[in-house]
C-alpha cells in the first residue's frame, strides 16, 4: 500500500526501529508522522456506534423509499457507503474523497469485502468530480464542530446543482445549532493572561495579553471532559440560534453568502463571570434518525468554543443579544461584549504557561533564593523569571529566545528595564557563541504543553556546563517520570478501533497500521487508577540511551484486557533539596500523556502469565473458560535522545 509522502516516512521510521528498536527519536516522528496521516478524531468517529446506527438507519430508509442511486461524498473509511451495498434495492453506488490516504484504505476496504466491482470510487473533492451522472440520494458526514467549516455549505450547493436528480435527497437533511454561554478557567487560560500574580510583578493592566489563536472564529474542545474537571460551566440558557435546511437549495445559497443572519438573546441564569459562548447542533439526518453534539451527551463531536477577550462579570437574568451567521462556511458569533483595549497578541501555548500560577511562583521563589546572578539564560517559553531579576535588580544580563520580542519589550518598557540588558537568541544554538565561563543561571524548560520532555535542551545540556561559572547552576537540577495502570475506555476509542461492526468490515484491519501508541495533550478526562501512581524513573538530563525496569502492583486482580494504558506525568526540582512540583494539577500548563497499550498485548488471555495467578471462578457465566487475573504489571522504561518510551513486559 502507499499512502504518499507521509506514509512513505512513516515506513521508513519503521524501518529504523527494525534495526534499533531503542532509537527512540525514530520512535517519536512514526508517532508524529500516524497523527498527521489520520487525524485522532477519526478514530472517535469510528467509534461512535450512536452516531454510526442513525447513519446506517437513515440510508436503509431512504434506498428502501426508491432513492437507490447514492453518492458517498467525504467517504473516508468507506463507512456509509458500506451501508448502502449491504441494501436490498441498491442499484449504484459512487464514492469521492479529497485525501489519497483515506481513498487508499477505502479501495483496500471495498476490497476486502468483495465489492470493489460494485462501487466508483474517486480520489476527488465533489467540486472537481468529472462523471456526468447524477445520483438520486446524497450522503455526507463533512461537519465539524461548528457544523459548516469543512465546506458543506458549498459541497451542497454544488452537489444540487450538478449530481443531485432533482427529485434526489440529501442525508443529513437538517442541521439546528444551539448556543449557550459558559465560565471555565481551562479554557480561559489558553486565550487571556488570568495569572494576578504575573501582572502585578510586571506592572501589567488587565486584558493585555490574548492568545493569537483566540483572534480566530472558534477553537473545538471537548466540553464533557472539561466538565468532568468541574471546570465548566453553563451560565446562560440555552437557545436554538439557527436551523439550516441541507435539502433546500436557496437556503444554502443565502446562508454561504451571508445572508442568513439570525439574532436571538441569551439569559444569565446567575450573577458570575462570562467567558464566552459554546455552539453544538442537532444533526437531522431524516425524519426518524437525529444525532445530536449536545455536550451532556456521548458523542464522537467536540463542541464549538466562542472565547471572549475578557472575563464579563454578569448578573442574574442579565440579557445578552447576539448574532450568528456562516457566510463562506465560516460559523461566527456577534456581539459586542469584548474588550476594546489595546491588547498584545501573543502564543497561546505561551499563554497557558504564564497562566500556571504555581508553577510561576515555584521557579521564581526557588531562583530568587540563589545569590551572585550576574548573568543568566532563560530558555523558558517566556522569560518570566530572568525578568523578574532584571527589575529586582539581582541580574545584570539576561539571554533569552526571542519568541515573544514584543511583549518582552512591553515589559521591559513598563517597568524600566533597560532593552541593553537584554539579548534575544533565535534559537537555542546561538547561545553556544557566548563565550564560556559566562553564566551564573541557566533555566530551561523541561516539559512542552503537550507533556513531552523538551528533548533539545535535555540533549544540550552537557554541552551548556561549560557556559556555566564555576560557581553556576542549571535549573531544573532534577525531573522525575510518575505514572500509573489506568483503565479509560475513552483513551483507547481515540487511538485504535473498537467497534466490533468496524471488525466485521475489515476497516480495522487497513486503520491498525496508523494507531499510536502515545496519546499527548490530554486534558481531564474518565479514567479509573488500576495502580497507585508511582515514580517510574529518573529523566537524564543527555541525549544517552537509559534502560530499566519495574513492576506496578495493580489495586486488585484485573481482568489483563482492562489495562489500557500507564498514563504519566512530571516531578520538577527546579533547586537541589527544594520541594518537587509535579504537573499532575488542574491548572498545569504540561499536560499529561498515556503510553496506549496495545490491544494484542494480551493475546492468549493475559500475557506472559505466571503459574498461581488468581481466577476468580473457574468457569464465566454461560460454561466459557475464566479470563486468568493479573496482580501485577511489569514495565520496560527506555530514554533515548531526550525521549522517553514505557512498553509492557508482561504481567503476573
Amino acid at each position: 500500500m502507499c499512502y504518499g509522502r507521509s506514509l512513505e516516512a512513516s515506513i521508513c521510521f519503521e524501518r529504523v526501529l527494525l534495526q534499533e528498536p531503542k532509537y527512540l527519536k525514530a520512535y517519536q516522528n512514526l508517532q508524529n508522522t500516524k497523527c498527521e496521516l489520520v487525524e485522532r478524531w477519526h478514530f472517535r468517529m469510528l467509534n461512535d456506534v450512536v452516531r454510526n446506527a442513525a447513519y446506517k438507519r437513515a440510508i436503509q430508509n431512504q434506498i428502501k423509499a426508491g432513492h437507490d442511486e447514492v453518492l458517498d461524498i467525504g467517504t473516508g473509511t468507506g463507512l456509509l457507503s458500506l451501508y448502502a451495498l449491504k441494501c436490498d434495492g441498491i442499484r449504484k453506488v459512487a464514492a469521492c474523497d479529497g485525501s489519497e490516504i483515506m481513498v487508499q484504505i477505502a479501495r483496500d476496504v471495498f476490497g476486502a469485502n468483495g465489492l470493489s466491482d460494485r462501487i466508483c470510487l474517486f480520489q476527488s473533492f465533489s467540486q472537481d468530480l468529472k462523471i456526468g451522472d447524477k445520483f438520486s440520494l446524497i450522503v455526507t458526514e463533512t461537519l465539524d464542530s461548528g457544523a459548516f467549516g469543512e465546506g458543506i455549505l458549498e459541497t451542497l450547493i454544488h452537489a444540487k446543482q450538478n449530481l443531485l436528480l432533482p427529485e434526489g435527497r440529501i442525508v443529513p437533511s437538517q442541521v439546528v445549532l444551539y448556543v449557550s454561554g459558559y465560565r471555565s478557567r481551562a479554557l480561559t487560560a489558553s486565550n487571556i493572561l488570568i495569572n494576578e500574580h504575573f501582572s502585578s510583578d510586571f506592572n501589567l493592566p488587565s486584558n493585555c495579553l490574548i492568545s493569537k489563536e483566540g483572534i480566530k472564529c472558534y477553537d473545538a474542545e471537548d466540553v464533557s471532559r472539561i466538565k468532568a474537571n468541574d471546570d465548566f460551566v453553563f451560565v446562560t440558557d440555552t437557545v436554538c440560534a439557527m436551523t439550516v435546511d441541507f435539502n433546500d437549495l436557496e437556503c444554502l445559497v443565502r446562508c454561504q453568502e451571508g445572508l442568513e443572519v439570525d439574532q436571538f438573546e441569551l439569559s444569565c441564569l446567575d450573577d458570575g463571570i462570562l467567558d464566552g459562548f459554546v455552539v453544538w447542533f442537532d444533526l437531522e439526518l431524516d425524519e426518524d434518525n437525529k444525532i445530536s453534539t449536545d455536550p451532556t451527551t456521548a458523542t464522537c463531536w467536540n463542541q464549538a468554543i466562542f472565547k471572549l477577550n475578557q472575563r464579563l462579570p454578569v448578573t442574574k437574568e442579565q440579557r445578552l443579544s447576539l448574532t450568528m451567521s456562516c457566510k463562506d462556511g465560516a460559523l461566527a458569533i456577534s456581539h459586542n461584549l469584548n474588550s476594546m483595549d489595546n491588547q498584545i497578541s501573543i502564543d497561546e501555548h505561551v499563554l497557558e504557561y504564564l497562566n500556571d500560577a504555581e508553577y510561576y511562583n515555584k521557579l521564581t521563589t526557588d531562583i530568587e533564593e540563589m545569590e551572585d546572578l550576574e548573568k543568566v539564560l532563560d530558555l523558558s517559553l517566556f522569560p518570566y523569571t530572568g525578568l523578574k531579576l532584571l527589575k529586582e535588580g539581582k541580574t545584570s544580563m539576561l539571554f533569552c529566545l526571542d519568541r515573544a520580542e514584543d511583549l518582552i519589550e512591553f515589559i521591559a518598557n513598563q517597568n524600566d528595564i533597560p532593552m541593553s540588558a537584554i539579548m534575544l537568541l533565535s534559537s537555542l544554538p546561538e547561545a553556544f557563541l557566548l563565550n564560556d565561563y559566562t553564566l551564573d543561571l541557566i533555566i530551561l524548560q523541561p516539559v512542552d504543553v503537550f507533556g513531552q520532555i523538551n528533548s533539545e535542551h535535555f540533549c544540550q545540556y552537557q554541552s551548556l556546563f561549560p557556559k556555566l561559572k564555576p560557581t553556576g547552576s542549571i535549573v531544573p537540577s532534577r525531573l522525575e517520570l510518575h505514572g500509573s495502570i489506568v483503565h479509560s475506555d475513552w483513551i483507547v476509542k481515540c487511538c485504535r478501533v473498537e467497534n466490533p461492526e468496524l471488525h466485521q468490515f475489515h476497516i480495522d484491519r487497513y486503520l491498525s497500521t496508523l494507531e499510536t501508541e502515545n496519546h499527548l495533550d490530554l486534558g481531564p478526562f474518565t479514567y479509573e487508577n488500576l495502580a497507585e501512581p508511582a515514580k517510574l524513573t529518573d529523566v537524564h538530563f543527555d541525549g544517552k540511551l537509559h534502560e530499566a525496569d519495574m513492576q506496578l502492583a495493580l489495586r486488585e486482580p484485573t481482568d489483563p484486557a482492562h489495562i489500557h494504558a500507564i498514563l504519566y506525568y512530571y516531578q520538577i526540582e527546579f533547586a537541589p533539596q527544594k520541594e518537587f512540583l509535579s504537573t499532575q494539577r488542574v491548572q498545569s500548563f504540561a499536560k499529561r500523556s498515556a503510553f496506549i497499550i496495545p490491544k494484542d498485548a494480551f493475546q492468549g488471555g493475559n500475557g506472559n502469565a505466571q503459574a498461581g495467578q488468581e481466577n476468580d471462578d473457574n468457569e464465566e457465566e454461560g460454561g466459557q473458560p475464566a479470563r486468568t487475573k493479573v496482580n501485577r504489571v511489569n514495565i520496560n522504561i527506555v530514554q533515548n535522545h531526550g525521549v522517553i518510551k514505557c512498553n509492557l513486559l508482561d504481567c503476573q
